[in-house]
């Protein structure tokens, strides 16, 4: 026995020596020589992604289009039940934030203004101050980043959480396309309480700037209400319920299309649900500054 536990110790340092021998003549690791247009392809690769991207949401749309049409042609198999359903989880919940917002943006556009209006004795022009920068473009704008982050996220997460437990294919081989059961019913309750939305933000930011108004430039607040339709016309109201309207189909149509090109991962949902609330946002705020240049010069205001 003792010969035979020396002879396996010996054996087990010369292994040892192999292996540390072996070691000793690696070479250290090296990075790999950087390719001289390196960055040319990485920009070409996200080009290609980008482009990918912009066709698939094209083709989500066309199939919305295509799902609209059928359902008005057959009323029973429209979605009724989840455009309920998603109306009454988007909307309600929605007004504590956007309440707090609204106001605190009121507030925050009347007291920067009142210093300076105070100065030139301008003091009523708090009025078109507010109401033309809330109802035009604060009060849809805070509306649909808002609804980007908060409701946006969970139409992607929700859809890509049934992708990842194959609950889509489920549904295809009930033979109940995804889009017209997750996406469309999305599409239409944005498009109908985003409007809705918009206009209780711009009533609650108008009441922030009143309160800002009456205290620091002695304006009363049945002045500010008796001025708000002379000095703000109508039309930048009924532009900001537009502009509700359209980012609220842009933002469900984005969280449907990241969502539906979720991989049943979760480092796949995780992704894509940050694309969509970054895709949505930055579209909100490219449209909302195409359209303030289209309306600029319209002698509107």
């Amino acid at each position: 026995t003792e010969i035979y536990t020396r002879s396996l110790v010996g054996s087990v340092d010369v292994y040892k020596r192999q292996i540390f021998t072996r070691l000793a003549d690696l070479q250290p690791l090296t990075h790999p020589p950087r390719r001289p247009f390196q960055i040319l392809d990485a920009l070409g690769a996200f080009l290609v992604e980008t482009g990918g991207d912009l066709w698939g949401i094209f083709l989500l749309m066309g199939a919305l289009l295509l799902e609209f049409g059928r359902g008005l042609r057959h009323p029973r198999s429209f979605p009724w039940r989840e455009i309920s359903a998603t109306i009454v989880s988007t909307g309600p919940s929605s007004l504590p934030i956007l309440t707090l917002i609204g106001f605190l943006i009121g507030v925050v556009i009347s007291f920067q203004s009142a210093s300076t209006l105070a100065q030139y004795g301008a003091n009523i022009y708090i009025v078109n101050i507010a109401g033309l920068s809330i109802l035009r473009e604060f009060g849809p704008l805070i509306t649909a980043i808002i609804l980007s982050g908060r409701s946006g996220s969970a139409f992607t997460a929700q859809i890509g959480a049934m992708r990842v437990t194959e609950e889509l294919d489920a549904l295809r081989t009930f033979g109940i396309p995804p889009i017209r059961r997750l996406v469309l019913p999305k599409v239409i309750a944005l498009a109908l309480v985003v409007p809705l939305l918009v206009l209780w933000t711009d009533m609650v930011g108008i009441l922030g700037a009143m309160l800002v108004a009456k205290a620091n430039l002695g304006i009363s607040y049945h002045f500010t209400i008796q001025e708000m339709p002379v000095a703000v016309p109508s039309f930048n109201l009924w532009l900001g319920i537009i502009k509700g309207a359209v980012f609220g189909i842009l933002i469900a149509w984005i969280a449907g299309f990241h969502g539906l090109k979720v991989k049943p991962n979760t480092t796949s949902l995780s992704r894509e649900t940050t694309n969509s609330v970054v895709f949505s946002i930055t579209l909100v705020i490219l449209i909302d500054a195409i359209l303030a240049l289209v309306f600029a010069n319209t002698g509107i205001s």
